[in-house]
């Protein structure tokens, strides 16, 4: 039964790599998988209420964000010029600038040109909710790192409010890998590779003796996706960007027109829903009729939670809010007459 409901969860691919051209006599060492169970594990965190891991690849559009320039840049950023000790995959410690450019120097001999056309080093950002033990988020980078980059070269800055001021509440780990291995080949992530790495994150965080999550935003029935800790950290500083400037301008167009935004993919939302509402159903059967009672009460109770959550777009709420609080501050005393 485990091995179905972690099947049905899943339902994606390992990272995949391009093969530069290069010949070897060498293979791959493989991933370890992902433990039996952990489909139900995720599930029952989900239905508990305990917090979504996130992994997200930081996008750097910038002309600097290539070749061994942008590395030198990104471990810059991350190493807060030289105030934060990073870590290498080797788990070698580099603190101060000194040794963090000599890292990059180490990684020039690899190749790496200063300018590049293609992007010579994968950002990802690991992250926990305020109140997650940073030193617990830092140990299941490590792992998750050590595991799921087999043969590449990478290093990692944890960052926490308490270290320093201004940082972000939540503790997250930057990780800088290269983006070729020891064979040459590169690494080529999709959207589902994110979830795979979001699972195996989790699955680190949880032998750290930390609760957690990683499904997706259909499995809870959360129609709207949540903000990007990077954006959101820009935005604080008052950074707007295009995106929330037309955003805004459909805002003031729909409050003019009197017209609430519509959900594009309301009918596709709907029948991915249903089927996951019922796929919990038949687990929660299926857990129930094995013995494991508390389980399924408690996977029944989320299905129905999913059943009954609204479809309303961020542009819907946000237009629901507005109007609600122009209602709210209208002085009935100034209204025509009919």
């Amino acid at each position: 039964m485990n091995r179905s409901i972690d099947d049905w969860l899943y339902k994606t691919r390992a990272v995949r790599t391009k093969d530069s051209g290069g010949f070897s006599l060498f293979k791959k060492k493989p991933k370890p998988p992902l433990k039996a169970g952990y489909g139900l594990a995720n599930l029952r965190a989900a239905a508990l209420k305990q917090p979504e891991v996130m992994v997200k690849i930081s996008k750097r559009k910038s002309n600097t964000s290539t070749g061994l320039k942008g590395i030198r840049g990104h471990l810059n950023y991350i190493s807060r010029n030289g105030e934060i000790d990073i870590e290498n995959q080797d788990g070698e410690k580099l603190k101060g600038k000194k040794e963090v450019y000599g890292q990059i120097n180490d990684w020039k001999k690899l190749g790496i040109p200063e300018q590049s056309k293609k992007r010579e080093a994968i950002n990802i950002v690991l992250s926990m909710p305020a109140g997650t033990p940073p030193e617990a988020v830092k140990n299941a980078a490590r792992e998750f790192a050590a595991e799921q980059f087999i043969g590449h070269q990478y290093a990692f800055a944890l960052h926490t409010d308490a270290e320093r001021a201004g940082e972000p509440p939540h503790p997250h780990v930057h990780l800088c890998v290269l983006m070729k291995d020891e064979f040459g080949q590169r690494l080529n992530p999709r959207k589902n590779d994110l979830y795979e790495w979001r699972l195996r994150f989790a699955e680190k965080m949880r032998e750290q003796g930390v609760p957690c999550a990683a499904t997706r935003r259909q499995h809870r029935g959360v129609t709207v996706k949540g903000e990007n800790l990077i954006l959101s950290s820009m935005r604080k500083r008052g950074f707007v960007g295009s995106v929330q400037k037309q955003l805004a301008k459909d805002l003031i167009e729909a409050i003019q027109t009197n017209k609430r935004p519509s959900h594009a993919f309301i009918k596709e939302a709907v029948t991915t829903r249903t089927e996951i509402v019922s796929n919990y159903a038949q687990i929660s059967k299926e857990l129930y009729n094995s013995g494991y009672k508390t389980e399924a009460r408690l996977l029944s109770k989320f299905a129905q939670e999913v059943s009954n959550a609204d479809f309303s777009t961020r542009a819907q709420k946000t237009y629901d809010k507005t109007v609600q609080d122009i209602q709210k501050n209208i002085n009935p005393d100034i209204l025509p007459e009919r």
